[in-house]
């Protein structure tokens, strides 16, 4: 019995320290179970934007919108500020940016969803609503490869063609570059499936949405909208 006390006594010593570490070295970063960093995980597993209408607010702020990435990693959760067990779920979160100490916003997440959105100095959850109208700018996309597929459709092919877009990795690009989530068009209460648009400009200026379902951590678009689209006669 005292050689399996000991076992157990040096087990504790060393879970102890292992957790002095990760708590206090790490600043709970290591630990994905804990709830904090599962909202986390959560959230960058997705595309947040900003709403255009409220972009202006990040800019009064003086908030460039390449630190928002970093911020969502780093922000502290408030779960008795949040709203946890609605649909969409709304978490209030708080932490430091370049230029500001404290930064307050509202993350707004539909249950399986493939977006989410940031709604930048609000303090209160329980009066939130997703914007649903407009466009909104992705200041985080998950680093998922290969996110976006287009289907094999001849119609869709066509389409591609047609843009000039020859791999998912050239149009990944250009909404990197100047991509919009389309709220406007994006129906998230769709059956059996959401349906998700985005906007880009090709390489020639042409503005292009295209629509998607998102299964399996993957977003399969099936259908591309752009001027003289000759592509209608196709079989889809």
């Amino acid at each position: 019995m005292t050689n399996l006390f000991r076992r157990f006594l040096y087990y504790g010593v060393g879970f102890g320290i292992g957790l002095i570490f990760v708590f206090f070295f790490f600043e709970n970063r290591g630990c994905s179970w804990l709830p904090e960093n599962r909202v986390r995980e959560m959230v960058t597993d997705r595309i947040v934007y900003v709403s255009d209408s409220n972009l202006k607010i990040l800019k009064n702020l003086k908030i460039k919108e390449e630190e928002l990435s970093r911020y969502i990693n780093t922000a502290d959760v408030l779960f008795k500020k949040s709203e946890k067990a609605s649909n969409p779920q709304i978490y209030h979160i708080e932490g430091p940016t370049d230029s500001k100490d404290n930064f307050v916003s509202q993350i707004i997440i539909h249950k399986n969803a493939l977006t989410c959105e940031l709604v930048p100095n609000q303090f209160s959850a329980k009066n939130m609503k997703p914007t649903i109208k407009g466009l909104g700018k992705p200041i985080h996309f998950p680093s998922k490869k290969n996110l976006f597929y287009s289907d094999s459709s001849a119609h869709t092919i066509c389409q591609r063609k047609a843009l000039g877009i020859q791999e998912d990795s050239m149009l990944f690009a250009l909404l990197l570059k100047n991509g919009r989530i389309n709220i406007s068009e994006t129906d998230l209460a769709k059956k059996p499936k959401p349906t998700y648009a985005m906007t880009f400009k090709t390489v020639q200026g042409e503005e292009v949405t295209f629509f998607a379902t998102y299964f399996k951590e993957k977003a399969r678009i099936y259908k591309f909208a752009f001027e003289n689209d000759k592509c209608f006669k196709v079989k889809k």
